[in-house]
């Protein structure tokens, strides 16, 4: 057993207020991508998708969120626009009370965005294209974007997004430049909901692999091109996550696994490729990971309970 396996074998429950990418400069830190949200040619893998669906019974040492506070302009009730949990295609994006989680860089492209919303209460998200800053966007009497006034383009919308549900969309980011990733319901923007983000044109950096991790959902590509890969891991989660990758040409239902259901690292049939310490809520880690071998990859949070809870992600990687 490693040095830091006890540690990882501990659950730390943390506040669920700080869950998320800080969407503001008065707004709580969140994890913060130090590379653009796509790989580079030279992987050319696909958007991060999600795991499998996580079973209906989260681990029993799981901690029970925080109700957070909300505006004093309620918004009104929507409908929910995709099924419940993280979709199996597209960039993940999380909303909550009152954070936009995304990448802060992109590379220009159409972006297909898996869009979660993680809070108590409907949401929406709106894209704009502008050099203003957000406190220079224009706004109504109630702080409310005016999502036609002077200076600023609305590129996306969609319908208001359910606690629990997921809304995929195909957003146009083909211009470089700063765009504005916001909930514009009543309150939402004046609270802080909205995330500022740079576009940019691709370059021919080292291959760089997101991997998005909540309760209980491994974010990543599902086929990757064989390679030495910047992997880095950001915890939008409520609670201590970690991201392993293990090499092995059995389905995941094969894994050995101890008395509790977890995998035994050092188990048969299987070879562990990369790991990392624990990553806080709000938190990201970064390593760098060898791929160069073509097959069948199992990313995985092995903290007790997580991957019996369907905390991980097939991913193929290619010759």
């Amino acid at each position: 057993m490693r040095p830091h396996s006890q540690n990882r074998r501990r659950m730390v429950a943390l506040a669920a207020a700080a869950i998320m990418l800080g969407a503001c400069t008065s707004a709580a830190s969140g994890p913060q991508w130090s590379f653009p949200a796509s790989v580079s040619s030279a992987a050319a893998p696909a958007q991060p998708a999600a795991a499998t669906s996580a079973p209906t019974l989260a681990p029993t040492s799981q901690p029970t969120a925080a109700t957070t506070s909300q505006p004093t302009a309620a918004p009104t009730a929507g409908a929910s626009t995709g099924p419940i949990g993280v979709p199996a295609t597209g960039t993940a994006v999380y909303v909550s009370e009152w954070s936009v989680g995304l990448p802060t860089s992109m590379l220009t492209g159409q972006a297909n965005l898996s869009i979660t919303n993680i809070g108590t209460m409907p949401h929406e998200l709106l894209v704009f294209r502008s050099d203003l800053r957000p406190s220079a966007y224009p706004v109504d009497s109630k702080g409310n974007i005016i999502t036609d006034g002077p200076g600023i383009t609305l590129v996306s919308s969609g319908n208001k997004i359910d606690p629990g549900a997921t809304q995929q969309r195909v957003v146009d980011l083909t211009q470089p430049g700063t765009y504005l990733f916001v909930c514009n319901l009543s309150g939402h923007f004046k609270a802080g909901m909205f995330r500022v983000v740079t576009v940019t044109t691709p370059s021919a950096e080292q291959a760089y692999i997101p991997a998005a991790l909540s309760e209980w959902h491994v974010a990543v590509p599902t086929t990757i091109k064989s390679g030495t890969v910047n992997l880095e891991a950001a915890n939008f989660g409520t609670i201590q996550h970690e991201l392993l990758v293990f090499k092995s040409a059995l389905a995941p239902s094969a894994f050995p696994v101890d008395a509790a259901g977890n995998i035994v690292e050092d188990g048969p049939g299987i070879n562990l490729v990369s790991d990392g310490a624990n990553i806080d809520p709000g938190s990201t880690q970064t390593r760098t990971v060898d791929l160069t071998q073509p097959g069948s990859y199992l990313f995985v949070c092995n903290i007790p309970g997580h991957f019996k809870a369907g905390m991980f992600s097939v991913v193929t990687v290619t010759p």
